[in-house]
């Protein structure tokens, strides 16, 4: 989805520091260990990449995707075919709502067993 939106994957560029404006705290650009200037309004990077100490002062909003790699069905049955649709209700009212969306081998999203 990515470049769907016009968005670009910097690989094998390790992050130096990001430039962030100072009155709204969003990114302006990252500064990767080249010294080469990136622009973007959104850095998107896995926590595990950051230090604790980076993280100590992260406010985490939401996650809206996630690809769950799980042993079984969410859904317990005999078919091999098992394409479900879960909707979890939100814990807090206001909260939204998790749409989970299981897929199998049968349509060619991942490798049988």
């Amino acid at each position: 989805m990515c470049a769907v939106f016009g968005g670009i994957y910097c690989l094998r560029h390790s992050v130096q520091c990001l430039v962030v404006d100072k009155e709204s705290g969003r990114c302006k650009a990252i500064i990767d260990h080249f010294g080469q200037r990136i622009s973007a309004n959104y850095f998107i990077v896995e926590d595990s990449y950051l230090s604790e100490s980076v993280c100590v002062n992260v406010r985490y909003r939401q996650l809206s995707r996630a690809v769950l790699i799980t042993d079984q069905s969410v859904l317990k049955t005999d078919s091999e075919q098992q394409v479900s649709i879960l909707t979890v209700p939100p814990v807090d009212l206001g909260q939204p709502a998790v749409c989970v969306i299981e897929l199998c081998s049968s349509t060619m999203t991942c490798m049988k067993d």
